[in-house]
């Protein structure tokens, strides 16, 4: 009687066993998950810029003429003279000229132009305009009214075709000319130049401490490149 009785608990344990998971089957005790998986992969973030390249101390200023000073020092004898290794670079939206030696920044100078209310390079004698292209100093002078006066090449090649052309296409009266006598040069009333005042006939004007210094540095023959 007591084997008929072991034999039933054993019959209705059985099916018990068969559900149970293995290692609880066989009596081994469960492994904590955190051990039975592999180490989580790590979280990747967007690469940070390098604290060199994110501190704005670490961005060559606009202005930053020290490198076109350091070659103009060390320059060996008649490499200041060379007009090759001399340009500069106008703006005339920004009011700025930027003079390069040996293709570093130099010297950076404010500066004013035409007077003309319209947008543009000259295009004929008396309309007021500054003109735009590339351009040499062919002369220096010394200036009664403007201290001194940075001749320009100007009209130059283009400025001649575009001329015919408008001519040609009676976009421009016929009686009107070309041009001229065009260049950089100091001031008579400083206070215009201050407050960014447009009030040459075409030329290009700076302080005349500055027309004195580039009087002084470029030689001529120096290319000169006006922008809008």
């Amino acid at each position: 009687m007591a084997r008929r009785r072991l034999d039933l608990k054993l019959l209705l344990l059985i099916p018990m066993l068969a559900v149970l998971p293995p290692a609880l089957a066989s009596g081994q005790s469960k492994t904590p998950a955190a051990t039975s998986r592999a180490p989580a992969a790590p979280i990747v973030t967007a690469a940070q810029p390098p604290a060199a390249l994110s501190s704005p101390s670490a961005i060559a200023p606009v202005d930053d003429t020290s490198a076109g000073q350091r070659l103009y020092v060390n320059s060996i004898d008649g490499a200041r003279d060379d007009p090759a290794n001399w340009s500069v670079h106008v703006f005339k939206s920004r009011h700025r000229m930027e003079v390069y030696y040996r293709g570093r920044l130099f010297r950076v100078y404010h500066a004013v132009f035409g007077r003309s209310r319209w947008a543009g390079g000259k295009e004929w004698e008396g309309d007021t305009r500054t003109p735009e292209g590339s351009y040499f100093i062919i002369q220096k002078r010394r200036s009664r009214r403007f201290d001194w006066f940075l001749k320009l090449n100007y009209p130059n090649g283009l400025d001649q075709e575009q001329f015919v052309a408008l001519k040609e296409a009676h976009q421009i009266p016929a009686r009107l000319s070309l041009g001229g006598n065009v260049g950089i040069h100091g001031t008579d009333d400083p206070r215009l130049n201050r407050d960014n005042v447009n009030w040459t006939l075409g030329c290009i004007s700076v302080d005349n401490q500055n027309i004195e210094e580039m009087a002084a540095l470029l030689p001529v023959g120096t290319l000169v490149v006006i922008k809008p």
